[in-house]
């Protein structure tokens, strides 16, 4: 046991530079913190939602957590969210009508993620099911949509009512934004200014229990109340107060955005360049400053701080005096410039896909000559699958593989100018043409040799020839951010697999990288090591040769595993030949080269 403890200790000791390192079959997200639309004040904390991300601040070291489905979300684009202190629930509320109930501790952790698919899965509404934006109101959770308001009780997990038809003769409207008296509902809608009461005997959701309020202009974009005075904001015009049964302009503004939100006895106005604090009798106080661009969403904290989600410069707060952006760092955000539309053989010929504008197909030229030929779908001159040519690359053995809208396959290159008979190689896969019933968007290779084809239902790994599926992902069962595939590009130093997508761009940790020249000790890393109690995912073995045999062993000698690297990166599931969970211990990696010329020792510790 002496021996173990102290060989458990080296290990903890000589991998501690490692133990950051991203687990295999990890995912990233790539998503912009700029674009930001709403802001909450969580328990000391402050989340912020963009486009496509959502993040929290906490003011006083200005650490920050990013919440994506790597992390338990089960969707990506939130359009709206809302906290209930008395409930500790963030609800949020995405473009696709999807809902995720976050329940929080007293740190703003989330304690429980709860999907709720309402809206997205509902057969009879209209396709747009955006959430455009939340109330919450003496518990229940009030959703504003383009199709009216829904009304749920979160706890229950229930549906109270829905006020759908309440337009002028029970017209649909889109509703804007809600704000509540103390027996009044008011709603900004697509068809003006409507109220209901509140009492509990009126119904609703009869459109002849709502009232048009008359507006000095029609359709105002928000409504809010302050200090028990309704405002309603109109683009081009600013922000009006109702008095009595008349309206009077509380604060001009000429840009399109009119946004209001209350803050208890102040209201907040985000115009365009702006934000606007009311509280009359007292003056309004107006924030301006370089960084407030478009401002969506704003909420004060009770000694004054603003936090302002700007759609082009993220989370604003001028928590140390001078505001600033507090969003996280953003770094590439799409695939910009694409490598897959041409290519160069091993022999120096150019092979470019054309555009469908210009009839699609592949075109094969010699840079050195001047000489071409048109790939087409006809037999002996290409027998493409498609003339719609999505994607095209080289591989690992020099083979020419493209992507089309009716599956994948390859060209041999080799004799392509000679004017011969040449047909594309269609692997098979369950017995049909490798992917023929998809469109496929993109194709990225490993250092392996394996491919990752890109489709509008997915993501595929596929052996290297193509007729043996490794992996398949889907937003249903992976982080991705939608099903449809727009790019891929392929790290090879670092195993990462990015993909870019209309919802914005991930990246997968595969387990193949470059390979190493040598096998040498200083280039190895196992990882993670030790490998913690409730680590689900899969250990790797990097920095090795092309077609390293890994070999894993307890310390009797007994082999538990044996693989081969793809690249420069094995792995390990953790389990035996049986299917076995690896129990704790220290486990021996033996690494032998391609040619059995060289061979390297290191050690691996499980802890249970």
């Amino acid at each position: 046991m002496r021996r173990l403890f102290l060989i458990l200790t080296l290990l903890l000791t000589l991998s501690g530079g490692y133990a950051q390192d991203v687990p295999l079959g990890a995912w990233r997200t790539h998503f912009s913190y700029l674009s930001a639309h709403s802001v909450e004040l969580v328990e000391g904390r402050v989340f912020c939602a963009t486009y496509n991300g959502l993040f929290s601040v906490n003011p006083s070291d200005d650490s920050t957590v990013e919440y994506s489905k790597a992390t338990g979300l089960s969707d990506v684009g939130v359009s709206a969210m809302a906290y209930d202190p008395a409930t500790q629930l963030l609800l949020l509320g995405y473009r696709s009508g999807n809902l995720d109930l976050l329940y929080l501790d007293e740190k703003a952790e989330p304690t429980e993620i709860l999907n709720w698919p309402l809206l997205r899965n509902a057969a009879d509404l209209p396709e747009n099911r955006r959430l455009l934006d939340i109330q919450f109101h003496e518990g229940l959770a009030y959703l504003s949509t383009g199709f009216g308001v829904v009304v749920l009780d979160p706890q229950r997990r229930e549906v109270r009512e829905t006020y759908r038809y309440i337009g002028p003769a029970g017209a649909e409207v889109a509703v804007y934004s809600l704000a509540f008296t103390s027996d009044s509902l008011y709603a900004a809608t697509s068809q003006g200014l409507l109220a209901t009461s509140l009492a509990p005997t009126i119904n609703r959701q009869f459109f002849g229990n709502w009232r048009s309020v008359p507006t000095p202009f029609p359709t105002p974009r928000s409504v809010a109340i302050a200090n028990g005075s309704v405002y309603a904001g109109f683009s081009g015009r600013g922000v009006y107060r109702r008095e009595g049964s008349s309206w009077n302009l509380a604060y001009p503004g000429t840009g399109s955005t009119v946004i209001l939100r209350s803050a208890g006895v102040r209201l907040l106005a985000m115009l365009d360049g702006q934000v606007v604090v009311l509280a009359p009798p007292v003056p309004p106080t107006v924030y301006q400053h370089p960084l407030i661009v478009s401002p969506q969403d704003a909420t004060m904290e009770a000694a004054g701080t603003l936090w302002i989600a700007d759609l082009k410069n993220g989370l604003l707060g001028n928590a140390g005096g001078a505001f600033r952006s507090y969003s996280p760092p953003t770094a590439d955000t799409t695939i910009a410039v694409r490598a897959d539309s041409s290519v160069l053989d091993r022999n120096g010929l150019l092979w470019s896909r054309l555009p469908t504008y210009l009839g699609g197909g592949i075109v094969v030229s010699d840079p050195g000559t001047g000489r071409q030929r048109y790939l087409s779908t006809s037999p002996g001159n290409g027998g493409l699958p498609s003339a719609a040519i999505t994607s095209i690359v080289l591989d690992r053995d020099g083979l020419i593989w493209f992507a089309s809208d009716r599956g994948v396959g390859y060209f041999v290159p080799d004799g392509v100018l000679s004017g011969g008979r040449i047909d594309a190689v269609l692997p098979i896969y369950g017995q049909r043409r490798l992917l023929s019933n998809e469109r496929a968007t993109a194709l990225a290779v490993e250092p392996g040799n394996r491919k990752w084809i890109g489709t509008r239902n997915g993501l595929y790994l596929f052996s290297s020839d193509g007729t043996d599926l490794i992996q398949q992902f889907t937003a249903q069962d992976s982080p991705l951010p939608t099903d449809q595939i727009r790019a891929l590009r392929f790290a090879d130093s670092t195993g990462y697999l990015y993909v870019d997508t209309p919802n914005g761009m991930v990246s997968y940790r595969s387990d193949a990288s470059s390979p190493e020249p040598t096998l040498a000790t200083s280039t190895v890393t196992i990882f993670p090591n030790p490998v913690r109690p409730g680590y689900e995912g899969v250990v790797g073995v990097k920095g090795l040769v092309e077609n390293t045999v890994v070999k894993i062993t307890d310390l009797s000698g007994r082999l538990v595993h044996e693989t081969r690297s793809q690249g420069g990166t094995a792995s390990w599931n953790l389990r035996d030949y049986t299917g076995r969970r690896a129990r704790g211990g220290i486990y021996l990696v033996l690494l032998i080269a391609p040619d059995g010329t060289e061979s390297v020792a290191g050690k691996l510790a499980v802890v249970e």
